[in-house]
């Protein structure tokens, strides 16, 4: 039996919309995991904030918002509409 090809078009473009959002997420997984890792060289650091310190701050509080964005932009995708009924 042959596949409608409406329904086919839409699950092309479903199963791409899907992929695009799984990278989305791992590479906001990928991002989040190494802010954790910067946070963690933070919090082992001793004494008072160095250079070196507020530099890691500073690239966080950027990294951070990368990160917020790159959320935001990928809840703001909508998926394909499904093909109108017969």
């Amino acid at each position: 039996m042959a596949v409608n090809p409406a329904l086919q078009a839409y699950a092309d473009k479903r199963n791409a919309y899907d992929a695009a959002i799984a990278a989305d997420i791992d590479d906001m997984v990928t991002k989040a995991a190494a802010l954790n890792d910067t946070i963690a060289q933070l919090q082992a650091s001793q004494g008072q904030v160095t250079a070196e310190d507020q530099a890691l701050i500073d690239s966080l509080e950027a990294q951070g918002k990368a990160l917020a964005d790159k959320a935001d932009a990928a809840d703001g995708k909508t998926p394909p509409p499904p093909p109108p009924a017969p």
